[in-house]
C-alpha cells in the first residue's frame, strides 16, 4: 500500500491564513478589504446608494416638519400679541380713569376725530383709521405731545417706546402690537371705548380686543 506524500510544512495551507492575494490587495487598495475574525480578507460591500422614492419620502416628511414648526411658531406670536394688545388695553383704560378722578372727564376726542371714531361704524378700518383718537390718548395721558420731551402736565400712563408711533416726532399716536392705532372714543362724560383690531381685515369685529364686553 502506497503511502501519500505530503507536502512540506511550510507550504501547507491552513485556512486562518492570509492570503497572499488578499495581502496584495489589501495593500493596494486597503479600503475594499478588511480581515475577519480568523484573520482572513474579506470584500467590503459596496455602499447602497438611496432610490428616488426613498429621497421623495425624506423630504415630504422634512415639508411636513417644517410646516408644522412654522405654524406652531406662528400661533405663538399670535397669541402673545393678543395676549400684550389686552394687557395695553386694560393699562390704557386705568389710566383714563386716573385722568378723570383729577379732571372730573375722560380725555375726549369729539372735535378731533371725526371721522373712525366709532367702533360701531360700518367702513373698513386700516392701521392708520384712528391715529387722531391715538394722539388724544397719547397727550392726555403721557402728559405732553412729544416722547422723548419732558411732560408739561401730569402723566397717567408710561408708554413702552414700541407702543408710539414715533419716540422723537411731535403729536405721535399709541399703536397696537401688530402696528396698527389704537381705537378710541369718549365725548368726555362716558366711560370711553378703547380697542384694538388686532390686526384683522374685512370688519371682522368679533376678533377685535376691546375694553368693553362683547356679546
Amino acid at each position: 500500500m502506497t503511502t501519500p506524500t505530503l507536502p512540506p510544512f511550510h507550504q501547507k495551507i491552513f485556512p486562518h491564513a492570509k492570503s497572499a492575494t488578499g495581502i496584495s490587495l489589501a495593500k493596494s487598495n486597503p479600503s475594499r478589504l478588511y480581515p475577519d475574525s480568523v484573520g482572513a480578507w474579506r470584500p467590503l460591500r459596496e455602499p447602497s446608494a438611496f432610490t428616488l422614492v426613498e429621497l421623495l419620502a425624506v423630504i415630504t416628511v422634512i415639508g411636513i416638519l417644517a410646516g408644522l414648526t412654522l405654524g406652531a411658531a406662528g400661533a405663538v406670536r399670535r397669541h402673545g400679541a393678543t395676549s400684550q394688545a389686552k394687557a395695553e388695553v386694560a393699562a390704557l383704560q386705568a389710566a383714563c380713569e386716573r385722568y378723570f378722578a383729577d379732571n372730573n372727564a375722560y380725555p375726549t376726542n369729539a372735535s378731533s376725530d371725526n371721522t373712525g371714531c366709532d367702533p360701531s361704524s360700518n367702513f373698513e378700518p386700516t392701521a392708520t383709521s384712528y391715529t387722531k383718537a391715538g394722539i388724544v390718548l397719547f397727550t392726555n395721558l403721557f402728559g405732553g405731545n412729544q416722547y422723548n420731551m419732558s411732560p408739561s402736565g401730569k402723566r397717567y400712563f408710561e408708554p413702552k417706546p414700541s407702543m408710539v408711533s414715533s419716540t422723537n416726532g411731535a403729536n405721535p399716536y399709541l399703536k397696537d402690537p401688530w402696528g396698527n392705532a389704537y381705537g378710541y372714543n369718549s365725548d368726555g362724560t362716558n366711560a370711553p371705548l378703547i380697542w384694538s383690531t388686532a390686526g384683522t381685515k374685512n370688519g371682522a369685529t368679533n376678533k377685535w380686543i376691546t375694553s368693553w364686553p362683547k356679546m
